[in-house]
């Protein structure tokens, strides 16, 4: 035997948030920043790969475990 369930609209409306709320990541919270690769940075600031390389060993810029470096990385060393 099936169970008949009445509702409204409003009330699922809630539960389906709910249950987004706590399945889904919050997007203002964890916000994913830009990343590029050694080589493009190279490019964009046309310094050479080692030059890049340098200056992520030396802490200048901030990268990735995998050393893609952040774009608010390079928007700080060049203003600089």
């Amino acid at each position: 035997m099936d169970t008949v369930i009445v509702t409204t609209e409003e009330s699922l409306e809630r539960v389906i948030e709910r249950v987004l709320d706590r399945k889904l990541p919050k997007t203002e919270d964890s916000p994913i920043e830009k990343t590029f690769s050694i080589n493009q940075v190279a490019k964009m600031l046309r310094r050479s790969h080692k030059k890049i390389s340098d200056l992520v060993a030396g802490g200048i810029l901030k990268c990735t475990a995998d050393r893609r470096i952040y774009e608010s990385s390079i928007r700080e060393y060049n203003q600089k």
